[in-house]
């Protein structure tokens, strides 16, 4: 008996512990989505197995009843009508009912419980095969390595054995300091050159996927073709075991999405970091790419101050284009162009109104354009912005000019060229 109750303590004790990063899993759903769509083949036929023994509960539990309280068919059939009025069978028909909801109930809560279990016992082992878990008790990074890291912040990893990738296993994995839908990134160390980077890694079900993985590749390579100080620059790119990795400069300074959620900038501010923004995407579209996702969250600063333009990811090389799934619209709604919000081609003047939007939030804190995502994509194409200066009341006459000039719903309205930008913002003083 001490021996039973002893190995039914160790199980509980294996039970609460296997528990602890679930917490972790409802703030991170992207981690959850990475275990479900891990290639093992015994956890999908569980889990289509239980899939169907929960489809098939309903009839179960009606057969179950049917032996276990039956009704007298013939009687029914052949007998008086008044029986089927009568109180025996009303009561019978009652309890029948009571049973089966009772039996499905019961089926529910075996199969929900079975799932639980394997949840709480395998997500932990499967994640910590591959990355290091957040940890429950320290606070979020601050955003600073690429466009993923100002989709989800999540917290410093736990201890857990140390992870390498790279060839001569060149960069060791620290901790992961953001995720996103397609990605995640971690802080790592180049054990080579001794400095820190960032790791941009694509998920594995995404990596599988030959349109985003080509997608990636073409970030490394509009990044590695781009040479400024305001864009975030590639140090590699690595393929291992059928994953991408993009190696890239590691910025620690927050992006300027947390700089405007923490109050509008001012003019000056505004104007300096729009301009060199604005020198950084002429460079870009000269050498033919265009952004399609220019969003303070895109964004990156240093703890110096310095600010880099990241996420590639979905840039488009004018002469050869990417591809994209048929009808997918790729962009942000909030920031969109009206001819990319309707799906309609883009050039570089695209990429001067998502500018424009992001100056109009830096100079408001607002975005000119609320509502869901249709409404706000909608409204990109038929409704004209509103002046800055009618949220901001100390906003100049001249800059409600140059950014309503930005946000023209007509390409050929807007500036034609971020040099030609640059130059209207030098002569506003």
């Amino acid at each position: 008996m001490t021996l039973n109750m002893n190995v039914i303590s160790q199980h509980c004790k294996t039970l609460v512990t296997a528990a602890k990063p679930l917490p972790l899993v409802v703030r991170e759903p992207a981690l959850l989505k990475r275990w479900l769509l891990k290639p093992a083949k015994a956890r999908l036929f569980l889990f289509a197995g239980l899939l169907v023994y929960l489809v098939l509960a309903t009839q179960l539990s009606q057969a179950i009843v049917d032996v276990w309280h039956p009704l007298n068919q013939h009687s029914l059939k052949t007998g008086v009508m008044e029986l089927l009025n009568s109180p025996i069978l009303r009561k019978l028909q009652n309890l029948r009912e009571v049973r089966y909801w009772q039996l499905l109930s019961l089926f529910w809560i075996i199969g929900l419980s079975i799932a639980s279990i394997i949840l709480i016992l395998d997500l932990p082992r499967s994640i910590g095969e591959d990355e290091p878990l957040p940890s429950e008790n320290k606070k979020a990074q601050p955003a600073g390595n690429s466009g993923e890291i100002a989709k989800t912040q999540i917290i410093s990893s736990v201890e857990k054995k140390v992870r390498y990738v790279g060839s001569d296993r060149r960069y060791r994995i620290d901790k992961a300091i953001a995720s996103g839908g397609s990605g995640i990134v971690y802080q790592a160390e180049d054990t080579v050159l001794g400095r820190k980077v960032a790791l941009k890694e694509l998920l594995e079900d995404v990596a599988s996927d030959a349109e985003q993985a080509q997608r990636f590749k073409s970030e490394a390579r509009a990044l590695a073709l781009l040479n400024h100080a305001h864009i975030l620059p590639i140090y590699d790119l690595l393929e291992e075991n059928g994953r991408f990795w993009l190696v890239m400069e590691l910025l620690t300074g927050g992006t300027l999405k947390e700089k405007i959620d923490a109050g509008a900038l001012d003019t000056a501010q505004t104007k300096e970091v729009i301009k060199g923004l604005a020198s950084a995407l002429e460079t870009a579209h000269q050498k033919g790419f265009v952004h399609r996702d220019i969003k303070p969250a895109n964004i990156l600063f240093s703890k110096e101050g310095s600010f880099r333009i990241t996420d590639f990811g979905i840039a488009k090389h004018q002469a050869t284009g990417i591809k994209t799934s048929h009808g997918l619209i790729l962009g942000s709604p909030g920031y969109m162009s009206p001819e990319q919000a309707a799906g309609e081609p883009v050039d570089a003047r695209s990429d001067i109104y998502s500018l424009g939007i992001t100056m109009f939030q830096m100079l408001t804190g607002d975005l000119p354009f609320q509502g869901d995502v249709s409404s706000v994509m909608a409204q990109h194409i038929t409704k004209p912005a509103p002046p800055p200066s009618t949220i901001n009341a100390s906003i100049a006459k001249e800059l409600d000019r140059i950014v309503l000039k930005m946000l023209a719903k007509k390409p050929e309205a807007r500036f034609q060229s971020m040099a030609e930008l640059t130059e209207a913002l030098n002569k506003f003083n």
